[in-house]
């Protein structure tokens, strides 16, 4: 297997130069041979180099210079990175883009294209949101196990995929789910796809759910794909709103890409797709200051992407 060690510069005031070295260095190795351990090699250096302008307040710039590059174009034929990119429901991230990972279908695209598709949804921060399709499910799973029914809130539910990984319950209405979304079309999707669960929708966004009227409250309260959007301030917002929802022991949990996940320079730079980066002490800080006193734990998936966010109701 090819090694991609090369060694860039490392002069903190260079990092223009570092990455136009590194964008270069992918856009030849790529277009002669395409490979996956091309695409992880660069998304390393770009996270390296997005720290540097992200410290020097140049963030603006590193996205210019990436997607004025040449290996933008090549990015751009995947149409993973093509959807992240488009947002052709308005964001980045939306649950059919989240899709080609966790229902992976055969795509239409270039030798280049099929290439950087599976590098794209093959890397570590993809990893890490399967592991978060895991770890969703096993949160439903032990709390089918205590209760019957088990009551659930899903905020941004997008698809609710964690739903492919439960078996199916012995006992009928053994499952009921709020799905909380402003997408209506992955509200229509989570009950096509899922007819066995007793699903609930609610058409709504973090800012407006305490408006939303939702039924109950509920054992298990999650949200996987949405404070990384969030400011600090409606960040603790919510987490106050979702906490009211909670019965007594019951679970919320709450999931943040972290500022050394792997993808993030190739995100921001080729995918226009921003997020709100928070590690461990990030989210217990918020938490504390939005629900003082509260019982709460932190853990990280793996691949160190994603931390994970755990309070549990008195």
């Amino acid at each position: 297997m090819l090694s991609y060690d090369v060694q860039v510069p490392s002069l903190r005031g260079a990092w223009r130069h570092e990455l136009n070295f590194a964008l270069d260095h992918a856009f030849r190795k790529f277009s002669a041979a395409p490979s996956s351990n091309i695409i992880d090699w660069l998304a390393l250096q770009l996270g390296e180099i997005f720290d540097l302008a992200s410290a020097d307040g140049e963030l603006s710039l590193f996205r210019a210079i990436c997607k004025s590059h040449p290996m933008a174009k090549l990015v751009l034929e995947d149409p993973y990175a093509r959807r992240a990119h488009d947002k052709p429901r308005g964001y980045a991230g939306d649950a059919v883009m989240l899709d080609f990972i966790y229902r992976p279908q055969p795509i239409t695209a270039s030798p280049i294209g099929l290439a950087m598709h599976r590098a794209t949804t093959g890397h570590s921060n993809a990893k890490s949101i399967l592991w978060r399709q895991n770890y969703l499910a096993s949160k439903i799973t032990a709390a089918m196990e205590r209760t019957n029914p088990a009551r659930a809130l899903a905020v941004a539910a997008g698809h609710m995929r964690e739903l492919d990984l439960i078996e199916t319950p012995r006992k009928p209405n053994a499952l009921e789910i709020c799905a909380v979304d402003l997408d209506d079309l992955s509200l229509q999707e989570c009950c096509r796809s899922y007819p066995g669960v007793d699903i609930r929708t609610v058409h709504s966004s973090a800012i407006t759910i305490r408006r939303a009227k939702l039924p109950e409250t509920f054992h298990l309260v999650y949200c996987a794909g949405l404070f990384d959007y969030l400011n600090d301030a409606t960040a603790e917002f919510l987490l106050t709103q979702l906490h009211r929802h909670l019965l007594p022991s019951g679970l919320l949990c709450i999931a943040n890409f972290t500022p050394e996940n792997h993808g993030r320079g190739f995100m921001e730079g080729f995918m226009d797709w921003s997020l709100i980066l928070r590690d461990e002490r990030d989210v217990v800080r918020i938490a504390k200051s939005a629900l003082p006193g509260c019982a709460l734990s932190t853990l990280r998936d793996p691949h160190g992407n994603i931390v994970y966010l755990e309070i549990r109701r008195h």
